[in-house]
């Protein structure tokens, strides 16, 4: 049996969409892809299909060791996966100046999340309604895919477009030379420019944490907050830096009214964002039950706090 996808990201040229022929999200995390895996392989064993026709065995065999497998190797393995990620970035931004080109003749699920103004929920939703029924029929397997490319593609092209997005992390703040942005003797001004923000990639890259921040906030629309704390705590083992896991954590434990716990979270989050929102409606809530969040006199000033102290 043979693969021709000529659609989404295959149609760029020697590019394997991965993601696309395991039916996961650009953005999945490595226990996502294993999770998936060991689903679709279970379902495409042999063992499972007893009692089928010959050629549908055969199929079968052919998706799991043609598709199905390489996908995994490439997707969970550690060095595989980085360098493939990185592949996918580079295929972003080609697709952003081939726009025209590779968005000409896009199914009705592409162009519908061309459109759609809540593009991550839409998105996940879109993949995983196709990955639901993308091995039922291993006739119809490359068309399934391919949709789920065009998918990747079209997600891929806005966030490209966009750049920083509301799921991104904040900016990092400019490269302090030491200078104060002091004029230096026989030099004037200095002027660092754009040279010196170090500004975040417009995904897939944008922080591991994404995926744990995106589970946790749906188990808290839930009211469950115990596996949300789960997602963020794995969220920051994934990304320890990550100030939105401390500062929604921090939010979660307020709600739980768990204030020193609370008071840590806010605490780390402002320590590494200054900036995050989040976790300045955090402080200003633990600041209203008495329990004052002391932070450098730099970080404040950041943070536009000096009228709480």
């Amino acid at each position: 049996m043979s693969f021709e996808i000529r659609k989404g990201l295959y149609a760029l040229d020697t590019f394997e969409d991965h993601h696309a022929a395991l039916g996961l999200p650009v953005d999945a995390e490595p226990a996502q892809v294993r999770k998936r895996y060991l689903r679709v392989a279970r379902k495409l064993h042999p063992d499972s299909l007893v009692g089928c026709d010959p050629d549908d065995k055969q199929k079968a065999t052919d998706v799991l060791s043609k598709l199905v497998n390489p996908a995994y190797e490439m997707l969970y393995q550690d060095k595989n996966r980085k360098e493939y990620l990185l592949s996918v970035r580079l295929r972003g931004q080609q697709v952003h100046q081939q726009r025209d080109q590779l968005t000409g003749g896009l199914g009705e699920a592409a162009k519908k999340l061309f459109k759609a103004p809540n593009l991550d929920g839409s998105y996940h939703q879109m993949v995983q309604a196709l990955a639901d029924q993308q091995f039922e029929s291993l006739d119809r397997i490359t068309d399934v895919v391919g949709t789920l490319s065009e998918l990747n593609l079209v997600y891929l092209l806005r966030k490209e477009g966009k750049g920083q997005v509301a799921t991104q992390p904040e900016p990092v703040a400019p490269i302090d030379r030491g200078t104060g942005g002091k004029s230096i003797p026989g030099r004037g001004t200095e002027d660092n420019g754009p040279s010196t923000i170090i500004q975040p990639n417009p995904f897939p890259m944008r922080s591991l944490a994404d995926g744990y921040l995106r589970r946790a906030e749906e188990y808290l629309r839930k009211q469950a907050h115990s596996q949300a704390i789960l997602e963020l705590r794995d969220g920051l083992r994934a990304a320890p830096q990550d100030s939105r896991c401390h500062s929604l954590m921090g939010i979660i434990y307020l709600q739980q009214n768990q204030a020193t716990m609370a008071k840590v979270s806010i605490r780390k989050a402002l320590e590494l964002n200054p900036n995050d929102l989040r976790a300045l409606e955090g402080r200003r809530k633990l600041a209203s039950m008495g329990h004052k969040i002391e932070l450098s006199s730099e970080a404040d000033r950041s943070a536009g706090y000096s009228q709480l102290d």
